[in-house]
């Protein structure tokens, strides 16, 4: 059943946006650049912004905190060690950091924590006691990636055709990271930011995020040639989908040797679910703006969603077997 549920409720939709974006540009010939920068400079810092502005971090965020960054830190190694044997040039590297580095955890990560923890064996009574740790576990994991993917992965796409300078400039001249501080310094000042004006604005703004990226990533399929059997896609995709879930699922068993508690048996399924979630669509927005193997960034989300419907299925039933 949940292997139906996710194809139906998650991959469909998903799949939809994206062959609605291929036809389109076959029909009208859409311009991707322009919807790159549509998605730069209001859809993603609206999303940054209102989502960051309300999250609510627990005290014990620490210890997915710290997990995040550790599993990203050996997604990097791993993307360097791939490098080096395949002999990627620069550009190509940091296509390759990123493709590792960051899932799609805003988007699918969020549907497939509300679909796990609404059914058995977290249903108790007809009450889903477990669903809001979740939550909170999974808005943490979002924010440390959204964090990191739009100013590290926004770095790393540039860094591949720019130098380190003018990769710096460029993110400088972007509102991302003045959104990003502009929604720390709301919450610490205490300041009523639904108030403002531009509030509604950006609310819609942020909802058109998944829609809006997927028409761009069918767009750029529809004006890339598609290497069906391109060894490099193939390479992350199956170490990502395979191999990273497993290390993650290690971080969990040797957290809690250490320092017993550090997952409960709800984080510890939700860190493992983001562990083995697809590449971040934002990092085929990147390569299309920073023209940094547009195709093979995009290549590496479509393969990488497409079978995330298998693995995630497995790896959120190994879950249930290992931690419940």
């Amino acid at each position: 059943m949940v292997f139906w549920f996710i194809i139906e409720h998650t991959m469909l939709p998903i799949f939809f946006l994206v062959v609605l974006g291929y036809f389109l540009d076959k029909k009208f010939h859409l311009d991707v650049k322009t919807l790159s920068k549509l998605m730069f400079f209001l859809v993603i810092p609206s999303f940054i912004f209102t989502n960051i502005y309300t999250t609510q971090f627990p005290a014990t965020s620490i210890n997915i905190i710290a997990a995040i960054a550790i599993f990203m830190f050996i997604c990097f190694i791993i993307a360097n060690i791939v490098a080096r044997i395949r002999h990627y040039d620069a550009a190509m590297l940091e296509s390759c950091r990123n493709a590792f580095m960051f899932n799609n955890t805003g988007n699918l990560g969020v549907a497939l924590i509300i679909l796990v923890f609404s059914h058995d064996p977290f249903v108790v009574n007809g009450q889903t006691p477990y669903l809001a740790e979740a939550m909170v576990v999974q808005i943490i994991i979002f924010m440390i990636q959204s964090i990191s993917l739009n100013t590290l992965g926004l770095y790393q796409a540039g860094r591949g055709r720019l130098t380190a300078r003018d990769t710096l400039a460029v993110m400088f001249h972007m509102p991302l990271l003045y959104v990003l501080a502009a929604a720390l310094i709301a919450r610490y000042i205490g300041w009523d930011a639904k108030d403002f004006f531009l509030w509604p604005i950006m609310e819609m703004a942020s909802k058109a995020l998944l829609p809006l990226a997927m028409v761009s990533i069918g767009a750029q399929l529809s004006q890339t040639k598609i290497h069906w059997l391109d060894k490099d896609v193939w390479i992350v995709s199956i170490l990502k989908m395979t191999a990273l879930p497993l290390i993650g699922l290690a971080m969990i068993y040797i957290a809690n040797a250490f320092r017993p508690g550090t997952f409960t048996a709800v984080s510890a399924t939700v860190f493992l679910i983001y562990c083995a979630i697809p590449t971040a669509v934002n990092t085929a927005l990147f390569a299309i703006e920073f023209d940094n193997n547009p195709d093979y960034a995009t290549q590496v989300v479509m393969n990488t969603t497409a079978l995330s419907a298998v693995s995630l299925t497995f790896y959120i039933f190994l879950g249930h077997i290992l931690f419940v």
